[in-house]
């Protein structure tokens, strides 16, 4: 059947049929605009102050000359401004692109100036964060500095030909939606990858993405329709998929209630828990630990929650058992994914306790998982060993400036994660190791990440991480990096017992060669830990 278009307008056409990110405030504010929708530090914006307010932003930026697929970079803690500068990205045609606060002054330049962005908005409490860099991102023309104190000047940046204004002189006075034609797979956000394994690379993701996932999320994340709407609390970094797509674009497309949180504090994580009733949170398995110890200490409830969700890291079955008798009417489940593909792409099941707690459990309603061969276009079978790849309508669009990425990336017609693992007979997904951490020694490909599990057992030690050190005999050595926990012996001790400690839980292949004492790993603004710099550093 063919679609006989010529008596339609076809920007009229494009309008009625538009998959806009931007639209998630205005459906918001239609059905529920009284509700409230943000909380933060500084007061609260109901669903139809969030629209009016995005709305004014959006044509504010099209006043400075800031063009459609253009990006907008924002640099701020978690706001009720950064959900609204992003918001107005998205209804304007433009591409929202939260910087990561934590990635280093490196990173950070490096995402500004291989963006080409042009308008950088930024909380006043971190302009001086990144005035010395804008004289070496000479392309920003604009910075619009929000949560300014009422009489505090901007003075001009030395060596940057920047514009500074106050947030509030750029909104508009015109609170009408947007009439921008937006098509289905035009990019509405980038997110610099938090360069684990390599440089962070440009994320680029699609209007239809971005929704898809969002109301995949809302389902997998206990977010209701109707009249009394969810409640959550938002505590990890808006920079990051997981706050951003995970829980704010889910919640927010179903009516729900966000308290956000400028940084994680268990005192002050537990009280907005119970300020909004909140009936889920997303957060770290250490996050989770710290809330509930504090929530025993101070008896605030947290019998309002009935979804827990950790990322980003493993807990271990003590903390899990832990979790569960505090509050035994949550479900705790794993969630994984990843930026390219707008997480959560595999969430576990209750009912995958105990016998497959160590998976990382079901694929999402809005993903296909296929095990190819690493790099490759082979799909292998059940239960066989290979990379974790995906198919679906939240696959991201490539990676910016990058085709060489975006080859093998694609390689296949899937999206390859760079993740190794198997898919077992009942469609479960088992993570095994990045492909860039597999250790090869002796012609064996030893997972770090199961090397990592069993030396954490070890009395002595607080956290791990396992990186290989090339070997002219072996190919590669196992190298253990140690952060000691408390009452730890001397090093020399300690490192003798580690030692020992692997060769008797461990393989020939498997145990460390050496073992490295730090005060702390480096880490993504989200826990993981970036064995890039382990193995630049020497340490490897």
């Amino acid at each position: 059947m063919e679609l006989d278009l010529s008596g339609i307008d076809p920007s009229a056409h494009a309008l009625a049929r538009r998959c806009s990110v931007g639209d998630i405030p205005s459906r918001g504010a239609q059905s529920f605009g009284p509700r409230t929708a943000l909380i933060d530090d500084d007061g609260s914006w109901t669903y139809a102050e969030l629209e009016s307010n995005s709305n004014r932003f959006a044509r504010g930026l099209l006043s400075l000359g800031i063009e459609e697929t253009e990006p907008v970079a924002i640099f701020s803690t978690n706001s009720r401004e950064f959900v609204a500068t992003y918001f107005a990205a998205a209804k304007a045609g433009m591409v929202a692109l939260p910087v990561n606060l934590l990635a280093g002054a490196e990173n950070i330049l490096h995402a500004l100036t291989d963006s080409g962005t042009r308008v950088l908005v930024v909380h006043a409490s971190l302009l001086p964060l990144i005035t010395q860099g804008l004289a070496f991102a000479p392309a920003i023309t604009h910075v619009v500095v929000t949560h300014l104190p009422a009489g505090q000047s901007l003075d001009p940046i030395d060596g940057s030909p920047a514009e500074l204004h106050r947030c509030e002189d750029v909104l508009s006075s015109d609170d009408g939606a947007l009439d921008t034609i937006i098509t289905d797979r035009q990019i509405v956000q980038c997110l610099y990858s938090s360069g684990t394994t390599s440089r962070p690379k440009g994320v680029l993701t699609s209007h239809l993405a971005v929704s898809f996932a969002g109301l995949t999320n809302a389902v997998l994340f206990g977010g209701s329709w109707g009249a009394k709407g969810a409640s959550t609390v938002l505590a990890l970094p808006l920079f990051h998929t997981a706050g951003l797509n995970g829980v704010l674009m889910s919640y927010l497309s179903v009516g729900g209630r966000i308290r956000l949180l400028p940084g994680f504090d268990p005192a002050t994580f537990v009280e907005a828990i119970a300020e909004v009733e909140a009936n889920m949170i997303l957060a770290l398995p250490m996050m989770l630990e710290a809330a509930v110890a504090e929530a025993e200490s101070s008896g605030t409830s947290l019998a309002s929650l009935d979804h827990v969700v950790y990322a980003m890291a493993p807990m271990s079955e003590e903390a899990y058992s832990r979790l569960s008798a505090a509050i035994p009417q949550a479900e705790i489940v794993l969630g994984s994914g990843m930026s390219e593909c707008t997480p959560a792409t595999v969430l576990q099941w209750p009912e995958d306790y105990p016998d497959k707690a160590g998976a990382w459990g079901h694929p999402s309603p809005s993903t296909f998982h296929a095990i190819t061969t690493p790099g490759g276009p082979d799909v292998l079978g059940a239960d066989t060993d290979g990379e974790l790849s995906y198919r679906g309508p939240t696959v991201m669009e490539g990676y910016w400036n990058n085709p060489g990425a975006n080859a093998e990336a694609f390689a296949g017609g899937y999206m390859h994660s760079g993740d190794l693992g198997r898919i077992d007979s009942s469609g479960v997904v088992w993570f095994a190791d990045r492909v860039k951490d597999v250790v090869k020694s002796g012609g064996e490909n030893v997972s770090s990440l199961q090397v990592e599990r069993i030396l954490a057992d070890h009395p002595h030690i607080a956290e791990v991480a396992v990186i290989g050190r090339a070997d002219d005999k072996w190919g590669e050595q196992v190298v253990a990096v140690i952060v000691p926990g408390t009452g730890a012996p001397a090093e020399v001790e300690l490192i003798e017992s580690i030692l020992e400690f692997g060769a008797q839980r461990l393989s020939s292949a498997q145990r460390p060669r050496e073992v490295h004492i730090v005060t702390e790993l480096p880490k993504t603004a989200t826990g993981k830990i970036r064995k890039v710099e382990l193995r630049s550093s020497g340490t490897g």
